[in-house]
């Protein structure tokens, strides 16, 4: 029987906002010891780890790795968040001005197809990460856990389920969050299903 390989995607810990303003393109993580330490209860040990090379990522990964053995820690730039350029930092009734006239979502700040000024759109971002996932091959079957962004999570269930990037977005994805996929080589994907599989989206380790 083919044995699948295992993805744990894990949006980082939440960072600190201004009311009213949108977040920094890279801001510091809120590290909470006792959230950290009953997160990484739940996470194998001696397994690769992919990060986004992002501060609140990095800084996620190190606090969960104080708890769990880390086989290999492999920064990853394809896992960045998508760059909100310009608009990082600003006010948000400012950033809604310039919007007024382009669609509107009813879930998410922007639609899939807006770029900010000198950032990208969801739609690069989630073309990244299916480069990503298309090129992710390990000989033997194991598990790997991905240390993310809530937007790399969404574009990898738009990816692996064929959901509608204007669909996929309104899916929430909690910080913290458990989301478990289990994936086939390319070799053994020889029948119909694909080569992925969701085992779980934004389970929360309470």
């Amino acid at each position: 029987m083919v044995k699948p390989s295992k993805l744990i995607f894990i949006r980082h810990a939440p960072v600190d906002t201004e009311v009213g303003y949108l977040p920094d393109n890279d801001p510091d993580a809120i590290i909470n010891e006792f959230k950290i330490k009953n997160l990484a209860s739940y996470l194998p040990q001696d397994c690769i780890w992919y990060v986004s090379p992002l501060k609140r990522t990095i800084q996620t990964a190190k606090a969960l790795s104080k708890y769990v053995a880390v086989k290999d820690m492999i920064l990853e730039k394809k896992l960045k968040e998508q760059n909100f350029g310009d608009w990082a930092g600003r006010k948000i009734s400012e950033v809604w001005q310039e919007l007024k006239n382009n669609s509107q979502h009813n879930f998410s700040f922007i639609c899939p197809e807006i770029s900010p000024p000198n950032g990208e759109s969801f739609l690069t971002q989630l073309e990244r990460v299916s480069i990503w996932l298309e090129e992710l091959h390990f000989h033997d079957p194991q598990t790997a856990v991905i240390i993310t962004h809530a937007g790399i999570i969404r574009g990898t269930l738009s990816f692996v389920l064929g959901i509608e990037p204007d669909k996929v977005i309104g899916i929430e994805i909690s910080h913290l969050s458990l989301t478990r996929l289990e994936f086939l080589s390319k070799t053994d994907d020889i029948n119909r299903g694909g080569r992925f599989r969701i085992l779980a989206i934004n389970n929360k380790a309470d």
